[in-house]
């Protein structure tokens, strides 16, 4: 709107106004503005007595005094030239006389003839691809309206528009995206008085530099710094694809560049840098960026499922989402909780396999328990660590006819043991189910039947059953088998102490008697009085018939060794004397 429009804009909104009613009051005129030691005003309504004249008051101070400067008589005029005004500032107010008696006379505001106080801008703000601009509205009171303003490249300021009854304005025509905007607010009054021309306000601009690293995962983000008012703070924001705006880092005020560090899968980013005023809370937004991001894709699932022991050596599994990037894995094993050493190092290529097993033919289960973790290496060179899965390490020791059975915990990261259950196993293959056990519990006890031969030997393992989450939203159930350990009874041995071998079926032979059990290693000696040996064999269901060298043997006492060797290993040794009666 050009000046003139705007003098026709201000003046058709004066005559607009209607009658106001009758007051107990005298209605000072409505002073407009002064321009050239001219004022102007809208003359009042008073229907409260006759007209006689508008008095006009000056004074160099603000705070007075203040004398009648001038006197006009005509009530439709509405304009008073001071003459002689000379240099410096006035203060000027208005009053109306009229014949009132008894009613006060009202003063119309104090404007002085000084150009408009400067209208300070608050921030040039990107908003899409306009510019949002706002300013504090000036401190005279009579200011109508605000001269917008941009620096136009070649072209030096242009004049974008002039604003009534408002402090923001948007600039659609602005390039925010490709340059800095740099802008300016004027106030003016009804007179067309200007104020100076406000400190300027320019926005920023925002870039990423260079490609996404897909190793680095990370945008690197460059602006131009907020020119205005002092910056305290940038905020780097990521922008979501609802136009939600999520916080990401701030740096200092005297930064114009930052890493944006959460490209975590490939897609879509976008971002934008909002400026913090320094002392202040005004706030001023850079445009939107976005880039496309291009990543190697991680492990968003990685976890040993399970270590158990199987009939060729220790099986461990794991699991990881196929897509991951990944260049190598590293099976890595310690024993009874010693360092990690690699037991198994391979290259992989896509695709991968969601579940994998490795089978350590080189441990020794029977000897303790085994942990095993894996090491994954993805194609940026960085090494990711699963959890941590341990063996069930079983043991038995068989006393008076029991045997008490401990074992390790079945230990997983990520996983919770629901229960173990002990199976007897016997040297015929037969296997029972002994009994179900709490996640806690580490012990139990088997009663043998010692009248049973065969259950002088009985082995045993344990076997855990537990859950294991691949990721927040899916779990597995796992059964893991410890070493099998097996127990023997120590054979009780009865020896007589007399036999008679006179062919009536009864203790006709000398020999001991085993509870239960087979020996791996039988041996029976008798010898005579001087020592010589008169009967020997290394068949436990053979007994002494009382002869020599096919001859009855004499009555009186033999002496006699007993060797026998356990399945276990242990060995019984037993001597004495017998004696044989006819």
């Amino acid at each position: 709107m050009n000046i003139n429009a705007f003098f026709r804009f201000t003046l058709g909104l004066a005559l607009a106004f209607t009658a106001l009613p009758a007051q107990a009051q005298v209605n000072a005129p409505e002073l407009i503005c002064v321009a050239n030691d001219t004022l102007s005003w809208q003359a009042p309504v008073n229907n409260c007595g006759p007209f006689n004249a508008y008095l006009v008051f000056g004074s160099q101070n603000e705070a007075g005094p203040y004398s009648l400067i001038g006197t006009v008589t005509d009530p439709a005029q509405e304009f008073f030239f001071h003459n002689n005004a000379g240099a410096g500032t006035w203060y000027y107010y208005l009053q109306t006389d009229a014949d009132c008696p008894g009613e006060p006379a009202l003063s119309s505001d104090t404007l002085d003839n000084l150009i408009p106080l400067q209208s300070p801008i608050l921030s040039a703000s990107v908003s899409g691809t306009a510019v949002v601009l706002s300013w504090e509205a000036s401190a005279s009171p009579e200011v109508v309206g605000y001269i917008v303003s941009r620096q136009e490249p070649g072209m030096g300021t242009i004049v974008l528009d002039t604003v009534f009854g408002n402090t923001t304005y948007t600039d659609n025509t602005a390039d925010p995206l490709n340059r800095q905007e740099t802008y300016f607010i004027e106030a003016i009054d009804a007179c067309g008085n200007k104020s100076l021309v406000s400190p300027p306000h320019t926005t920023m601009t925002l870039a990423a530099d260079g490609a996404v690293d897909p190793c680095q995962r990370s945008v690197a983000l460059t602006w131009t710094p907020y020119e205005g008012w002092p910056v305290g703070s940038y905020d780097i924001f990521e922008v979501a694809p609802d136009g939600t705006r999520l916080l990401a880092s701030t740096v200092a005020g005297s930064e114009t560049a930052a890493a944006f560090n959460g490209v975590n899968t490939s897609g879509t980013y976008c971002f934008a840098i909002v400026a913090n005023q320094a002392n202040g809370s005004n706030t001023a937004s850079s445009p939107e960026l976005c880039v496309e991001a291009v990543v190697t894709e991680g492990l968003t699932t990685f976890a040993a499922t399970n270590a158990t022991v199987s009939p060729n050596g220790i099986e461990v599994t794991w699991a990881w989402n196929p897509d991951a990037a990944l260049a190598a894995y590293n099976v890595q094993r310690a024993f009874n909780g010693s360092g990690f050493t690699d037991v198994d190092a391979q290259a992989t290529a896509p695709p991968l396999m969601p579940n994998n097993t490795y089978t350590d033919a080189a441990a020794a289960p029977s000897t303790g328990s085994y942990t095993y973790q894996i090491v994954a290496t993805d194609v940026c060179g960085a090494p990711t660590t699963s959890n941590q899965v341990s063996t069930i390490f079983l043991a038995v020791d068989a006393q008076n006819g029991q045997n008490t059975i401990t074992w390790t915990p079945y230990t997983n990261g990520l996983g919770v043991v629901q229960d173990y259950r002990i199976f007897r196993q016997l040297p015929d293959g037969t296997t029972t189910d002994i009994g179900s056990f709490g996640p806690n519990t580490f012990g139990a006890t088997d009663v043998i039947n010692l009248n049973d031969p065969g259950q002088v030997q009985a082995c045993y393992f344990a076997q855990a059953t537990a859950t294991v989450d691949l990721n927040d939203t899916l779990s597995v159930e796992v059964v893991s088998r410890s070493n099998l350990a097996c127990a023997v009874q120590e054979a009780k041995v009865y020896i007589p102490t007399a036999f008679s071998p006179n062919g009536d079926g009864r203790n006709d032979t000398f020999q001991p008697f085993l509870q239960f059990g087979v020996p791996t290693a039988y041996q029976l000696t008798i010898y005579n009085r001087w020592g010589g040996q008169v009967f020997e064999t290394q068949e436990p269901g053979k007994g002494w018939d009382g002869t020599s060298d096919g001859e009855l043997a004499n009555t009186g006492s033999y002496g006699y060794t007993l060797r026998i060797v356990q399945a276990s290993g242990t060995v019984i040794e037993e001597s004495g004397e017998v004696v044989l009666v006819r």
